[in-house]
């Protein structure tokens, strides 16, 4: 090789050595500003971490999230029995994460225990009414029946809780069943045998009422079967009337 060959690749390798160098150097400069440089300044003094707002209220959380200068949202509210209503069930991003500021955190909100409309049971046969109120998971507390001009006999003229209303699972609800028009003339049913439940349904339909019920020892009869009634069935008295009912107990 001759002495101007050796110049032009010693100049040659020194050309290449002042770029390459450079390229690289600037290459690892790009990265480190991207990959560490920068996510460090854009998070400076904006990365907060999220409060934890289960179990409290919803203004408490908001009032909370303001202060972290985060936002609340309401994602959504549901029913459940065991959080009271407008208290947060869950959150998210959830509690103690590091989140930005200005970051919106989703909340689901309690509505409290399930509650359940009323049906409309005016109208209704007294079977078909009990039906509405077993569907509607409301509780029957009482039956009366009263005559009516207005209602015909044996359908629903009379409901403790309006019809709309909201109410929790198994409200007690009490109807009043029509015995239609007033009579001319009141007859005392016969009850003996009967148990008392059902005796005073049938007192009550005759347009009578039940008064002192007094307890005896009856072995060979079921609890609270009645055993003799004060006024003679079949016998007219006046509106009213009341029967006083002797029943069974065991010893």
């Amino acid at each position: 090789m001759s002495f101007a060959d050796k110049v032009f690749n010693l100049l040659k390798w020194d050309i290449s050595k002042f770029i390459i160098v450079p390229l690289l150097v600037l290459l690892l400069l790009i990265i480190l500003i991207n990959e560490v440089i920068m996510p460090i300044y854009t998070r400076h003094g904006q990365a907060v971490e999220v409060p934890d707002v289960v179990n409290i209220t919803y203004e408490s959380a908001r009032t909370l999230l303001d202060r972290s200068d985060l936002v609340i949202v309401e994602q959504a509210k549901k029913f459940d029995s065991k959080y009271r209503a407008g208290v947060v069930m869950s959150q998210n991003p959830q509690a103690f994460s590091k989140v930005k500021k200005g970051r919106r955190i989703y909340v689901l909100v309690s509505k409290g225990e399930p509650l359940l409309e009323v049906p409309r049971l005016i109208g209704l046969s007294e079977r078909n009414a009990v039906f509405e109120i077993n569907k509607s998971k409301l509780e029957l507390r009482s039956v009366r029946y009263e005559h009516s001009n207005q209602f015909h006999n044996g359908v629903v003229m009379r409901q403790s809780i309006t019809e709309g209303l909201e109410v929790k699972v198994g409200q007690q609800i009490d109807i009043v069943i029509s015995l239609g028009r007033f009579p001319d003339r009141f007859i005392v049913p016969d009850v003996i045998g009967r148990s008392l439940r059902d005796a005073r349904r049938v007192i009550q339909q005759y347009g009578l009422s039940v008064g002192r019920i007094r307890y005896r020892t009856e072995t060979e009869l079921l609890p609270e079967t009645v055993l003799e009634q004060s006024l003679e069935s079949g016998k007219e008295v006046s509106q009213g009337s009341v029967i006083d009912l002797i029943v069974s107990e065991l010893e």
